[in-house]
């Protein structure tokens, strides 16, 4: 009777395989899993290179901008070809509060604060506000309300600024002063980071529903299996664990609200000399007088009067410094947040 094969030796030699050797097995060795045509390859080169340049052009951009801003902006300070007016010191211009061009005075300290003013009021709003809304969104609505405000907050990011701005002037405004400061002028900074915070609300709503989302299920569900309950879960395990990703969302609202100008031009009342006239009130409380004296920041300030004024005169060279140093504090707080989270995450 026929025995059954009892090592791979008895196998038929149909069934062994045949194993390159020598020159054979290095030569199969260095060649590729796959080959392209020339076509492909070409292709791909082209590809690489159109990549390469949309890079660089988005970095040539960045630079470009700097460079036009600085070109203009340092011609306050330094005589440069082209300049009609004289020079100043950057005392007279950044620590100075009086504004009054027509007299040869340029301190700009009035719309630094009043810049970081109205953002600082409405990050207060709009950070709490987008981040509780995006745990809800994210960790409690069911799916249907979760889809509907997924679209209310894309709705919101592409209303037009002009559009908030109009709804200020025209609803906000004129409601503040008859209900609460009767019938005094409500512009200045209260009714402006209001408007402010419910333009950058969705920003962050949609970035801190992504990074709430993007969070493992075991984080929830081992805090819920270890007797925590549905807050207690969210508190202490899933807003630290998203708390880089969060101020990432915020630090990106703030990008936008610092730079909002059309919207806060139409409700802040424009009023350049707005510390003094803040000391000078006296039938207001101080809290009263510092939200409702009409103010100016430097993105309004450089829309009411860049186009009025002439090129290479010291005006617009302080208008052109203002841009400049906008364009530096907003890069300073994006590379600042981005170092941050990166420690953070680590």
């Amino acid at each position: 009777m026929p025995h059954a094969p009892d090592t791979l030796l008895d196998l038929p030699s149909s069934t062994t395989q045949t194993v390159p050797e020598g020159p054979a097995l290095e030569a199969a060795s260095r060649e590729p899993a796959f080959r392209h045509s020339r076509a492909q390859r070409l292709a791909d080169r082209w590809a690489h290179l159109v990549f390469l340049a949309c890079g660089l052009l988005v970095v040539a951009l960045i630079g470009g901008i700097l460079y036009f801003l600085a070109a203009r902006g340092v011609g306050a300070f330094i005589p440069l070809a082209g300049n009609t007016d004289k020079v100043l010191t950057l005392r007279e211009v950044f620590l100075s509060t009086n504004w009054d061009p027509n007299a040869g005075k340029f301190g700009i300290l009035p719309f630094i604060a009043g810049s970081l003013t109205v953002t600082g009021l409405a990050l207060l709003i709009a950070a709490p506000t987008g981040i509780l809304a995006s745990i809800f969104i994210a960790k409690i609505a069911p799916n249907w309300m979760k889809t509907l405000m997924r679209q209310v907050m894309d709705l919101l990011v592409g209303i037009p600024s002009v559009v908030y701005g109009i709804f200020g002037l025209m609803v906000v405004l004129p409601w503040v002063s008859g209900k609460w400061l009767s019938d005094s002028p409500a512009a200045g900074f209260a009714v402006s980071a209001a408007i402010l915070a419910v333009m950058i609300v969705p920003t962050i709503v949609s970035l801190a529903t992504d990074a709430f989302e993007s969070l493992p299920l075991s984080l929830d569900e081992g805090s819920q299996a270890l007797g925590s309950t549905r807050w207690q879960a969210i508190w202490h395990v899933l807003i630290p664990a998203a708390r880089a990703r969060l101020l990432t969302a915020t630090v990106l609202g703030l990008g936008r609200a610092i730079g909002e100008a059309m919207a806060i031009q139409m409700v802040i009342g424009n009023n350049p000399q707005w510390i003094a006239l803040m000391r000078q009130s006296t039938d207001q409380t101080p809290v009263l007088r510092l939200l409702f004296t009409p103010a100016a920041t430097l993105t309004t300030e450089l829309v009411q009067e860049l186009p009025n004024t002439a090129a290479g005169s010291t005006w617009n060279n302080v208008l052109f410094a203002m841009g400049l140093l906008l364009y530096l504090m907003t890069m300073l707080i994006i590379l600042a947040t981005r170092r941050l989270s990166q420690r953070r995450e680590a």
